[in-house]
C-alpha cells in the first residue's frame, strides 16, 4: 500500500499560538504606551506645581527680609513662560501677565506691597496667606508674618 501525503497543506498555515502571542504583545505596548504618557503628563503637571509654589516661597522670603532688615525691597514679578498667574494675599491681587515690579515696605506690624497693578481682589484672605492660582492650579502659603 502506498499513500501520499499533502505536504502543501500546512506551508501557509500560522499557528493560533504565534496569533495570541502577537495580540498579547499588542495588548503589553498599548498598556505601556498609555504609562508612559499618563507619566509625562503627571511629570509636567508636578513640574508646574513645585514652580509655582517657588513663586510663593521667593514672595515669602523677600516679605521677610524687607520686614527682619526693615528696609525697601523692590522685586520683579514675570509669567510663568507665556502663561499668567495671580498672586493674592489680604484684599489685594496682583495678575503676573507681563513684567511687574513690585515694593515691599515694613510696617510695625507686616509688610505693606505696593507696585505695578496690584489691586483689590474682592477676596477678604488672612493677611498671612499667600494664594497664587495659575491655570487649573493653585498653591496657598501661611507665612509667618502679615503682608498688606
Amino acid at each position: 500500500m502506498f499513500m501520499l501525503k499533502n505536504l502543501n497543506s500546512k506551508k501557509a498555515q500560522i499557528s493560533i499560538d504565534a496569533i495570541l502571542a502577537i495580540m498579547f504583545l499588542l495588548l503589553v505596548s498599548t498598556l505601556v504606551y498609555h504609562n508612559v504618557f499618563n507619566t509625562t503628563e503627571s511629570f509636567k503637571e508636578a513640574e508646574i506645581a513645585d514652580r509655582v509654589y517657588s513663586i510663593a516661597d521667593s514672595f515669602e522670603n523677600y516679605a521677610l527680609i524687607s520686614y527682619s532688615k526693615d528696609m525697601i525691597v523692590t522685586i520683579e514679578l514675570k509669567p510663568i513662560g507665556v502663561n499668567n498667574y495671580t498672586i493674592y494675599f489680604g484684599n489685594k491681587s496682583i495678575v503676573v501677565n507681563s513684567k511687574k515690579n513690585i515694593t515691599f515696605n515694613p510696617t510695625n506690624n507686616g509688610v505693606n506691597i505696593s507696585g505695578d497693578d496690584v489691586k483689590n481682589s474682592g477676596k477678604n484672605m488672612p493677611n498671612n496667606v499667600i494664594n497664587i492660582s495659575y491655570g487649573d492650579f493653585y498653591v496657598v502659603k501661611n507665612t509667618s508674618l502679615t503682608i498688606n
